[in-house]
C-alpha cells in the first residue's frame, strides 16, 4: 500500500517540540489515520541554556479486520546546540524494514551515515524541527529516518481559527513540501506548534492531535 510509505516519511519528520531557557517538557501526540487512531507519536525536550536533548518516539499500527497490515516504530535522539542540530541516533522499523542514522558535526561540517551511505553537508544543519519557527527559513532538512538531505519548499499560507485541546484559537498556518509529501503546519500566537495534517497517496487524510 503506497499510504504505507508515505506515512513513515511523514512520520519520521516530525521532530521536536517547544524552547525555553531551561526546562523539561513532554508532548504527545495522538494520530490519526482518516478517522482511526493508529498510534502515537512522544517527544521529550531537556533544554539547558542554548543546548537540547531531544527524545522522540513513535509507533503506528494499521489494522484491517483486526489484522495488522501495516507497523511502523521510530526511535530518535538529537542534541541541538546555538539552533542547530550537534548530533543525531535513529533505528526505525518501517513493517520489517530497519534504517540507522548517526550523524554528528565536526567542526562545521555534519557527518552523516545511514543506509543509503556517507554524506557530509555543510553549515547549520536541521531536521524537520517543528518546535523552532526558525526551520520555516529553510531550505533544505534531514530526514531523520533515511538520513537524506532533502529540498524544501515552505510558505505561509493564512491566519486560521483552530480547534486546540476543546478551545478554539487564533493561528498561523504554513505548507511545507518536498518531493516525497507535502504537510499544513499550524501555530499559534505564541509560536507554539499546535497541528498538522497531511493527504496520503490514497487521498486519507493524516491528522497528529496533541493531547
Amino acid at each position: 500500500m503506497k499510504v504505507h510509505k508515505h506515512i513513515s516519511i511523514f512520520a519520521l519528520c516530525l521532530t521536536i517540540l517547544v524552547q525555553h531557557a531551561y526546562a523539561v517538557e513532554s508532548w504527545e501526540f495522538k494520530v490519526f489515520y482518516g478517522d482511526t487512531v493508529i498510534g502515537e507519536h512522544h517527544f521529550n525536550v531537556v533544554e539547558n541554556d542554548d543546548n537540547k536533548k531531544v527524545e522522540i518516539k513513535a509507533d503506528f499500527n494499521v489494522n484491517i479486520f483486526f489484522i495488522n497490515v501495516y507497523s511502523y516504530k521510530h526511535k530518535n535522539i538529537e542534541i541541538w546546540k546555538d539552533s542547530c542540530l550537534n548530533s543525531i541516533e535513529s533505528s526505525t522499523s518501517d513493517d520489517g524494514r530497519n534504517f540507522l542514522v548517526e550523524g554528528a558535526d565536526d567542526k562545521g561540517t555534519f557527518k552523516i551515515k545511514s543506509n543509503l551511505g556517507y554524506e557530509e553537508v555543510d553549515g547549520c544543519v536541521k531536521t524537520f524541527s517543528y518546535w523552532d519557527k526558525e526551520f520555516l527559513d529553510s531550505e533544505a532538512l534531514l530526514n531523520s529516518q533515511t538520513g537524506e538531505y532533502v529540498d524544501v519548499d515552505i510558505s505561509f499560507v493564512a491566519n486560521e481559527k483552530l480547534l486546540v485541546r476543546n478551545e478554539i484559537i487564533d493561528t498561523k498556518r504554513y505548507e511545507v513540501k518536498t518531493d516525497e509529501f507535502d504537510i499544513d503546519l499550524w501555530y499559534s500566537d505564541k509560536d507554539e506548534w499546535v497541528a498538522l495534517h497531511s493527504t496520503t497517496q490514497d487521498g486519507t487524510k493524516l491528522r497528529y492531535q496533541i493531547k
